[in-house]
């Protein structure tokens, strides 16, 4: 082997490893553990995840994703929420 391709394999296995690392930080997460009482405008979110009480948290929750890169966590049973969520998927479906 050539040095270029060694110094390419390595370079290529550093980022493996680097990418790989990142995607382990980014399983772990914070679980929500309350709801908030605000009710947030629909243009201010940018996305959402949904917690499940059966994959590791003790609520199920809907997670808000802020365009000022905030999450804030809301109860899915609040009719508001099922709004948003029915705002979002609908624009995502629409792209």
């Amino acid at each position: 082997m050539s040095c270029k391709s060694l110094l390419i394999s390595a370079l290529a296995l550093m980022l493996l490893l680097h990418l790989c690392s990142q995607s382990e930080a980014a399983s772990t997460f914070d679980c929500c553990l309350r709801y908030t009482e605000l009710i947030l405008p629909f243009r201010s979110i940018v996305g959402f995840t949904e917690q499940l009480v059966d994959e590791a948290c003790d609520i199920n929750a809907i997670i808000f994703h802020t365009k000022r890169r905030l999450s804030v966590c809301a109860d899915p049973k609040k009719v508001w929420v099922k709004r948003a969520v029915h705002f979002l998927s609908r624009r995502v479906k629409n792209m």
